[in-house]
């Protein structure tokens, strides 16, 4: 998958984009006999697009992993609109929805580039201490990258 990616929607002041936008070319490989995307496919295009924006908020998903820190999906809910097709380029956007003690939730919009809308997609991720995997408050620099505050 060739990926390029940008932050959207800037924020005034030095504060975090409101939004990122990963794009991806389909490859071969995620589709089914039909030529269209597999739904599971999105799972991980969410998925990069959710950790290149932490790398470009300059938090690597790897240096909360280092801390001992892991973000697991608790909840995915997507909506398919339309199919996308096998080399179709598609723009995953995902924004903050909302952060609560031990968790936080984004909201995606898949849209191939002519526009069409292809994908909608709530996930919420709950943090936990890798070595017990219990849950545990957000770290403050998260909350701080992803919030600007």
């Amino acid at each position: 998958m060739s990926t390029a990616s940008h932050p959207s929607d800037r924020a005034p002041s030095g504060a975090p984009p409101t939004a990122f936008t990963q794009r991806v070319r389909v490859r071969y490989g995620e589709t089914d006999q039909m030529g269209v995307v597999h739904h599971a496919a999105y799972l991980h295009y969410l998925e990069d697009a959710r950790t290149a924006w932490l790398r470009a908020l300059g938090l690597p998903y790897s240096a909360l992993e280092a801390t001992g820190i892991g973000l697991p999906v608790r909840r995915a809910e997507l909506r398919y609109r339309a199919p996308a097709k096998y080399e179709d380029e598609l723009d995953v956007e995902v924004r903050l929805a909302r952060l609560r003690g031990a968790s936080a939730t984004f909201v995606y919009k898949v849209t191939r580039v002519d526009g069409t809308a292809i994908v909608d997609a709530e996930v919420e991720l709950a943090c936990i201490e890798l070595a017990s995997g219990r849950p545990r408050l957000l770290p403050d620099e998260l909350r701080e990258r992803l919030t600007g505050s």
